[in-house]
């Protein structure tokens, strides 16, 4: 039979108004009264019913979260650095998967988590401008943070410095000596995409011999970026670098190449984006542009928290600055063997010259 809060009132001797109040953290108990209540709660084990305590609230101590699928390792590790510093601040979480896109189910997400008395919901889901402003006018009494929106959305924001990163990655390749590139997105629908392939692009233009080959807009998933590359080889398309757009994907090209016998990184150089945890397992160890989504989901908490306390005029933006991580899956562009020859034949020559005759 399971314990109720009439059992706790009575144990403790008080009224079962004041259990409740004890059990919602209200402050107009008595130190002596809540400390007798929480005794009588710890003997009995007596377990609050959270539906009940939300219900009698007009907010809740939770925290919303629509996400991505959170079986892609950026979603997931977005989502366990906003419950970490959730739980840190007292605040639960309530997660709301919109696998994709579809505003219908995005609305329908953020209306059960107002039916829950929700006021904070982070958006770690890829929205354009006007959906984005769409949902901070049509849910007013909500304080919403983006991860994935253009830069020029009238919202508040904490996201990676995609641009920045995807930039070094494809400079990277370039000081390596690599001219044929291979470029894997991310979806067309994410900003985060747009904005590393924008990068990239920008970098590329610098260099003259620079060349892009073929470009292909993968899922996130090892498997397309696997298909991608396969689809490229299959066509006979020679390329010595690929810029990937995270690093999942990049597990799949790898796999790809090895099975057309191309040699990472002595034939064709690769670079992610992320810094997964796995990324230094890889074979080889992948090069790769790491951004700390722990601190992108922490960001997004105390932002959110922070709108309530000091309502902004302006809309709050913070890039979390990524780094470069250097491993085996590149190296500076070595040549053939037959190019070898022809530039010792070519030195042989130009030393004969100088000999005298």
């Amino acid at each position: 039979m399971s314990v109720t809060f009439k059992d706790v009132a009575k144990l403790a001797n008080v009224s079962t108004q004041t259990v409740s109040r004890v059990s919602n953290g209200a402050g107009n108990v008595a130190e002596e009264t809540r400390q007798k209540v929480n005794s009588a709660i710890k003997k009995l084990g007596y377990v609050p019913h959270k539906g009940a305590q939300i219900l009698r609230q007009t907010s809740s101590k939770v925290i919303g979260l629509v996400t991505l699928d959170i079986m892609l390792q950026g979603a997931s590790l977005i989502s366990n650095g906003i419950r970490e510093q959730a739980k840190a601040l007292g605040y639960g979480i309530s997660l709301s998967v919109v696998a994709k896109h579809s505003m219908e189910k995005i609305t329908a997400a953020v209306d059960d988590l107002r039916s829950q008395r929700v006021e904070f919901i982070i958006m770690n889901i890829p929205l354009g401008k006007e959906e984005a402003e769409m949902l901070v006018g049509q849910y007013a009494d909500i304080h919403f943070v983006f991860i994935d929106v253009p830069p020029e959305s009238g919202v508040n924001v904490v996201c990676a410095a995609n641009y920045q990163g995807a930039r070094q990655a494809a400079e990277l390749m370039l000081s390596l000596q690599r001219k044929r590139f291979l470029l894997i997105t991310g979806p067309s629908d994410s900003s985060a995409s747009q904005l590393r392939l924008q990068g990239w692009l920008d970098a590329l233009k610098k260099c003259a011999d620079a060349r892009i080959v073929n470009q292909f807009a993968g899922d996130w998933t090892a498997a397309s970026g696997y298909l991608h590359v396969r689809e490229a080889l299959s066509y006979g398309c020679g390329f010595d670098a690929l810029l990937v757009g995270n690093d999942q994907m990049a597990l799949g090209v790898v796999r790809a190449l090895n099975e057309f016998n191309l040699s990472v990184p002595q034939q064709v150089s690769v670079i992610g984006f992320d810094d997964s945890d796995d990324s230094a397992y890889f074979w080889p160890p992948l090069t790769t542009i790491r951004q700390d989504f722990r601190q992108i989901g922490e960001r997004c908490v105390l932002m959110a928290l922070s709108m309530a306390e000091t309502p902004a005029a302006d809309c709050r933006k913070e890039a979390i600055a990524t780094t470069l991580i250097e491993r085996k899956s590149t190296q500076p562009y070595l040549h053939s063997q037959k190019d070898n020859k022809q530039k010792i034949a070519t030195l042989l020559k130009q030393f004969e010259k100088l000999l005298p005759q």
